[in-house]
């Protein structure tokens, strides 16, 4: 694992990227009402059970229909009925191919199946053919589902397509994806409208089978009118409900009068699906009160695939609770649908139609001040975020605008990284839409955010995105110094992707940037980053005259503890070049430093590159020591992942000595504590224990 500080500083740790295996689960929950689709369920079945045993190659199924045919529901319920038959997990991703704002990039999309394949953020390769190569190298020879929701192009869809005939792919698309059809072999289901007895089927179950039976002409005539739409029926039925009094005639009556008005309103005299749903849409948003109706069109304005119950009363500017509600109240009459225990989203078309409402209805005045809100929670969330993620390794302080009253919505560090992981992708969309608004001073913020969960989990397609972004930003609002800061936290996502020439491109133009605005007090960070990246290169001579401008600068400047962590990148390096003393001699300063300053965190990283050095040097009494002491220290402080890393050092050296029942104890105590993190290190060290185990059982083994 690498962690790194808002000032370049680097600390490397020894595990290796890792992968564990995962059955992901990720399938949204299957609707209560559904109606008809028997003979599409059928096909869907044929597909799956005259595949030849054993299976030669991938079955990829396209659903192709217009908005709102009901493709989603369909595949969502089949694959549920059939997840038994992929014991090895299920993937779900909804591509946003027709979302108003930018739909899923394939590499952010196999970003996310890769984590949830149990690969971690430092595993993921950086280019979009690798990540699809370890993508199906991963899912080769195992029986896994892979949901591919809402995609727009074949061109979207085919590096998430699994490459082993174990597995099998739906996609839903508006489009008949002709080109994967041609060259991937695709099948195409065409969903068509409902019949009309299966959408009667489905108004029973919403509105009451004894208000259809009562009533069977309003009941059809609402039927037409909802163009035997599902997403208009599910709109239209639960409007019924909600007043179970109003003889469904007098419903198809005002449904009838919203028509004619859309009519009279419209240049469009054709008659179509569309027509029909905007009629549904709009009957139901009219006989919203007005505080529900208000939401809606605020909702509109949200950039990112799903909301919570927070940011959206940062959005409306209202208390928790009335949040909550009103968003019930939504979900209630279909307008939005629930996505996860307090979370929602919309159904694409009616977000396009609530957005088109915002923007007839709204001043633009009043829409700017909604979306502020809502992108200041995020960053003010995002900011806390940082503070407990690496409390030690917090971005500079810049001057924010007013926080929402909406609390954050978490108090602890795990809460802080569910929070992180659940908002990804609203955060990037946050990015984006803050820059694409103007508000650009907000949009150069976000990047010192983020920096601790993009430091901590490597999303690599955001990390670069948001601070591309940042970098723009910036430079339009003028602010070098935070310009310059983005620029070399943007060249440490490309030094974690090795890509060590863009690296230092990126981190010479920070530093030419802090030169030019006369900010050399804010240069060693800079300099100690180039340093790395040359000591990667292989220019150790070029790293040590880095490292050493770098120390100067903080020598003058009195600051011991940047002085302790460049000491620390000198003793790093010192021993890279086989001057083993020099390593030693730096190393011991920088932790002299750290305990002068109370510096407990720092304490356990000076003394884990002491063990580190002691331990090339085959002094491996010495290195236990200094292990040893950071374990107490990490202890001391907490620091439950350093304490694993230690063991996991210790556990080493125990082998190397010949005591195997003391390395296994060591590394069984970092993988409990691995494991109760999460942390994916937990797979290396158990692959370490079985390897151990093997030894163990194998004949004549011994201690060595």
């Amino acid at each position: 694992m690498q962690i790194h500080d808002v000032h370049g500083d680097l600390y490397l740790h020894e595990p290796q990227p890792s992968i564990r295996p995962v059955a992901p689960h990720q399938l949204p929950a299957d609707i209560r009402q559904f109606s008809g689709r028997e003979e599409e369920l059928r096909q869907l079945d044929a597909l799956l059970y005259a595949a030849p045993t054993p299976p030669t190659a991938v079955v990829v199924c396209a659903i192709a229909g217009t908005a709102g045919v009901g493709k989603t529901a369909l595949a969502v319920r089949w694959a549920h009925r059939v997840r038994d038959r992929f014991p090895d997990g299920q993937l779900y991703v909804d591509l946003l191919g027709y979302s108003p704002d930018a739909p899923v990039l394939p590499a952010r999309a196999l970003e996310g199946f890769l984590h949830a394949l149990g690969v971690s953020g430092d595993a993921v390769p950086p280019g979009l053919h690798d990540q699809a190569a370890l993508y199906r190298s991963l899912l080769d020879g195992r029986r896994m589902l892979v949901v591919l929701d809402n995609a727009s192009s074949p061109d979207q869809v085919r590096p998430l397509l699994p490459g082993s005939g174990t597995c099998f792919a739906l996609i839903t698309s508006r489009s008949g994806l002709a080109g994967l059809v041609a060259r991937n072999g695709a099948q195409r289901l065409t969903l068509d409208l409902l019949s009309h007895n299966d959408s009667l089927d489905l108004l029973r179950d919403l509105a009451g089978a004894g208000r259809v039976e009562a009533d069977p002409h309003a009941a059809a005539t609402l039927v037409d009118q909802c163009g035997r739409l599902p997403l208009a029926l599910r709109v239209a039925g639960e409007r019924a409900a909600a007043e179970p009094d109003l003889p469904l005639s007098e419903l198809a009556d005002e449904l009838e009068d919203e028509r004619g008005r859309l009519d009279r309103l419209s240049s469009d005299d054709g008659e179509d699906e569309s027509t029909a749903v905007r009629a549904v849409f709009s009957w139901s948003y009219r006989s919203l009160a007005q505080p529900v109706s208000r939401l809606f069109r605020l909702l509109g304005l949200h950039p990112g695939p799903d909301f919570g119950v927070p940011v959206v009363a940062a959005l409306a500017d209202v208390a928790l609770p009335q949040a909550k509600r009103l968003l019930q109240t939504l979900a209630g009459s279909h307008l939005i649908q629930a996505s996860a225990p307090g979370r929602y989203r919309f159904h694409d078309v009616l977000r396009l139609y609530a957005t088109e409402l915002a923007e007839s209805e709204d001043p633009i005045e009043v829409r700017l001040e909604a979306a502020r809100r809502m992108l200041v929670f995020y960053l003010h969330s995002a900011r806390t975020a940082d503070r407990l993620l690496l409390p030690l390794f917090t971005a500079p302080v810049a001057e924010l605008p007013e926080p929402p009253v909406t609390a954050p919505p978490f108090h602890s560090r795990d809460e802080a990284l569910t929070w992180c992981e659940t908002e990804a992708a609203n955060l990037s969309a946050a990015v984006r839409h803050a820059a694409q608004l103007g508000e650009h001073a907000l949009a150069a913020q976000f990047p010192r955010a983020l920096w601790s969960y993009y430091d901590l989990r490597k999303p690599w397609t955001d990390w670069i995105a948001t601070y591309e972004i940042g970098v723009s930003s910036a430079r339009l609002t003028g602010d070098d110094s935070n310009r310059s800061w983005i620029v070399r936290s943007l060249g440490v996502a490309y030094y974690d992707l090795q890509q060590y020439e863009q690296a230092a491109a990126l981190f010479s133009e920070s530093l030419a940037i802090r030169r030019r605005i006369g900010d050399i007090s804010s240069t060693p960070g800079s300099l100690d980053m180039l340093g790395s990246t040359y000591r990667k290169q292989g220019r150790c001579d070029a790293a040590l005259e880095c490292h050493r401008e770098a120390l100067t600068i903080r020598l003058e400047r009195g600051d011991k503890r940047g002085i302790a962590v460049t000491l620390n990148r000198l003793g790093s390096t010192y021993r890279d070049l086989g001057r083993f003393e020099e390593s030693l001699d730096h190393l011991t300063r920088s932790l002299a430093l750290r305990r002068e300053i109370g510096d407990l965190h720092g304490q356990g990283f000076a003394l884990h590159s002491i063990g580190a050095t002691y331990e090339q040097l085959g002094q491996l009494g010495d290195a236990t020591e200094a292990y040893e002491q950071s374990l107490v220290v990490r202890r001391e402080i907490g620091d439950r992942r350093g304490e694993a890393e230690i063991l996991y050092c210790l556990g080493k050296i125990m082998l190397r000595t010949g005591r195997t029942g003391k390395a296994r104890e060591a590394w069984t105590d970092a993988l409990a504590i691995l494991g109760d993190l999460g942390a994916p290190q937990a797979a290396d060290v158990g692959r370490q224990l079985q390897a151990l185990d093997h030894a163990d059982s194998s004949p004549g083994a011994e201690e060595v």
